[in-house]
């Protein structure tokens, strides 16, 4: 082959190898290999967590298995206790955490008074906008659904409170309906969806059923509601589904429920992120496909679209369910005392 046309060929097979090599060596990753390169220079993350300390290891050993060159410091607490750490380090300026996941309600004033910094991962365009800030500084990693779970034994199928007015039927009647003594977000996100007038006469009404209320976790009211001790209770989905597939607990959910008020549990960036690149880097493994199909081995929900629950039924798409917006945080001390007005008052 001679002439323009032959040297025209020739540039082009050159420019197709130096291309395959350039991809094959990572040059042409564009952002991510930028991220990755800084990354490296920071070292390591520092991940403050809600997640027990089980999980919490499991995304750590594939984060580093992923990136060796990155150690992760994972600090593990409640929400309130997590929280109380970061104000303390803030206001001593110990900048210790890089990355933050917590739900999203209690980490609104942290939000309000600047504690983040916005950060739109390219993992994010995964994540429903429902289960994200508009602004970026959250992204939703799992969110947990409060549902009426009740005892299979002692309750008839067709007797099942597909619907919140079902528990004000005569039948529940001191039939010991379970509710957690501190059940404000629920609470909360009912009134809201309702409209305050409906909303609180509903909550009277279930009052007046008598529930037992019931102080420890929501995982207590399933074991309760699982053993007999309360033919139903206000619990989170996904422990009654561990129960009732893992266990064979006589236990289950109406999915028709609505709406099924969501607690979204989020993940952050820290404004004064002493390894931001590294942060960076966590967060969008944490959004990865390989990390959220992590998460649905944790019996989790997870929130990235496309990652189906270890249960059919647990699928955010398939539900009618309204997020607990941060904003809930205003008008959250009102909403307790109101919800100990009406369950606790004369107990």
């Amino acid at each position: 082959m001679t002439g323009s046309k032959g040297r025209t060929l020739g540039v082009a097979l050159f420019l197709a190898i130096f291309c395959y090599s350039a991809r094959a060596n990572g040059a042409e990753a564009g952002p991510q290999a930028s991220l990755i390169e800084a990354a490296k220079k920071d070292g390591s993350v520092g991940w403050y967590g809600t997640m027990n300390v089980t999980d919490g290891r499991k995304i750590v050993d594939a984060f580093e298995k992923k990136y060796p060159f990155l150690k992760v410091d994972f600090y593990r607490a409640g929400s309130q206790g997590l929280l109380n750490r970061l104000a303390s380090e803030q206001r001593a300026g110990k900048y210790l955490a890089d990355v933050i996941e917590s739900n999203i309600v209690e980490t609104y004033f942290f939000q309000k008074k600047g504690f983040f910094e916005p950060y739109r991962s390219p993992e994010a365009r995964f994540i429903p906008p429902e289960f994200k800030d508009p602004n970026g500084l959250w992204v939703g990693n799992y969110p947990n659904f409060y549902v009426i779970a009740y005892n299979t034994r002692m309750v008839k199928p067709v007797d099942a409170p597909k619907a919140y007015d079902d528990l004000l039927h005569p039948r529940w009647k001191g039939q010991l309906i379970g509710i957690k003594d501190d059940t404000v977000r629920w609470f909360g996100t009912m009134i809201d969806y309702m409209g305050e007038e409906k909303g609180r006469s509903f909550m009277r009404k279930l009052a007046a059923q008598n529930p037992r209320m019931i102080k420890g976790s929501y995982g207590l009211i399933s074991e309760f509601t699982a053993a007999g001790e309360v033919a139903a209770g206000v619990v989170l989905a996904a422990t009654v589904e561990t129960l009732k597939n893992d266990k064979k607990a006589p236990i289950d959910w109406e999915s028709s429920v609505d709406p099924i008020a969501t607690s979204l549990v989020g993940l952050y960036l820290l404004s004064k992120a002493p390894h931001p690149n590294a942060a960076k880097l966590f967060i969008d493994f944490f959004l990865s496909e390989e990390a959220q199909k992590l998460l649905v081995t944790m019996n989790r929900v997870p929130a990235r679209t496309g990652i189906k629950p270890k249960s059919p039924k647990l699928d955010p798409a398939k539900l009618k369910i309204v997020v607990i917006s941060p904003e809930m945080s205003e008008k959250f001390d009102r909403y307790s005392q109101e919800f100990r007005e009406i369950f606790l008052s004369g107990r």
